[in-house]
């Protein structure tokens, strides 16, 4: 039954598409649609080097919601290399008719919509409405629905979903945009950046010979925490041969804190350091823990060795980092209330049934196979 509404809702989606938009290979105005956190980013950076690669000579801007200031959210021009976008349209907090308006005077000439997986049917619809009749732009793809809100117990059962990088990827594939690999990420830092996780590491780390792992302990959502006190049992099996680096935003301060506590060999640079100065402190650790978020896609996309915590609010497979030798992904199955989707927990039992042996094994394997 899933496979049959997931078949009919995109035939309808891809007829209604045709309908409205011609194609237009050599489109040189265009309009990519993206909106999402830091990690809904990272994980479209490969699609966005792929329809860079595909149109050399575009300008290619970005329509988004990311980066405004009141709401601690990263904007993908901070992490992604100059050159591969021109633009970057923020529409969080803007007049819906402003933002409109500056589509419709660009005269793009293409719109690439990377939709949101979660994004519903109607919503979909309604953008290509709104692209075609409103902003007037004529040749457009990328509406795909991957969201079927029901059955979802069955569908952890039967399937693992593709990431969110293939699944992008895929998208440009079925509208003639060759895909590049989903560990194409053309990240940016600066030698300011450089410098100043240096200094910052100098600053809260001790002379010492031991390498560092870092420690990823916030998320968005409560229900992707895995305990802290767990974290710090983690932390205590491997003192002897690590220092450890926690990293994270703002929010994180607090947290970060309590694992400190009472524990020596732990240091905190939560909220000190910019995206990009996060991505050079991830690339010099010999391994990172983190539970599912923004800091989690980071590290993989630098190279650093993963150990990714994981959640069973959302269907396997669907945040995964990409299946390469350096990552272990640990996630808990059967329990009944699996891919609730939910935005609150009051138990967070999927997370308390990742244990601190199991940790501990994955660690112990990534070290002796990495680097």
């Amino acid at each position: 039954m899933v496979r049959v509404l997931h078949w009919v809702g995109n035939l309808v989606l891809h007829w209604v598409q045709h309908l409205l938009f011609s194609s237009n290979p050599e489109a040189r105005r265009i309009l990519i649609f993206r909106t999402g956190s830091f990690g809904d980013s990272l994980c479209a950076i490969p699609a966005i080097c792929s329809i860079r690669k595909q149109f050399s000579n575009a300008q290619i801007d970005i329509l988004t919601n990311t980066g405004h200031p009141n709401r601690n959210l990263v904007s993908i021009d901070q992490v992604i290399a100059p050159g591969i976008l021109n633009r970057i349209i923020n529409y969080q907090n803007q007049s819906r008719r402003k933002v409109l308006q500056d589509i419709q005077k660009s005269r793009y000439d293409l719109v690439i919509q990377l939709p949101q997986y979660n994004a519903p049917w109607y919503r979909l619809l309604r953008d290509m409405v709104i692209f075609r009749f409103v902003a007037g732009i004529h040749a457009g793809f990328g509406w795909a629905w991957d969201n079927i809100p029901t059955f979802r117990q069955a569908q952890e059962a039967v399937f693992t979903a593709k990431n969110e990088r293939l699944r992008l990827l895929e998208i440009l594939k079925k509208n003639g945009v060759l895909p590049l690999p989903e560990t194409t990420f053309a990240l940016h830092w600066t030698n300011t950046d450089q410098e100043i996780a240096e200094a910052k590491i100098k600053a809260v780390l001790p002379k010492t010979d031991k390498p560092m792992i870092a420690i990823v302990a916030g998320a968005k959502r409560s229900q992707n925490r895995w305990q802290l006190t767990n974290f710090k049992a983690v932390c205590r099996q491997f003192a002897s041969q690590f220092s450890f680096i926690l990293l994270g935003g703002p929010d994180d301060e607090s947290l970060a804190k309590q694992i400190q506590d009472g524990e020596p060999g732990i240091y905190s640079l939560c909220g000190q350091l910019s995206p990009m100065q996060n991505a050079w402190v991830l690339k010099k650790c010999r391994m990172v823990l983190s539970n599912d978020t923004g800091l989690m896609h980071l590290s993989y996309a630098v190279g650093a060795p993963l150990v990714a915590l994981f959640s069973a609010r959302d269907l396997p497979g669907r945040w995964y980092p990409p299946d390469i030798p350096s990552v272990r992904i640990l996630r808990y199955f059967g329990l009944p209330c699996s891919a609730c989707l939910s935005e609150t927990c009051t138990r967070n039992v999927c997370m308390e049934k990742i244990e601190i042996a199991q940790v501990i094994d994955a660690m112990d394997d990534l070290l002796r196979n990495s680097g």
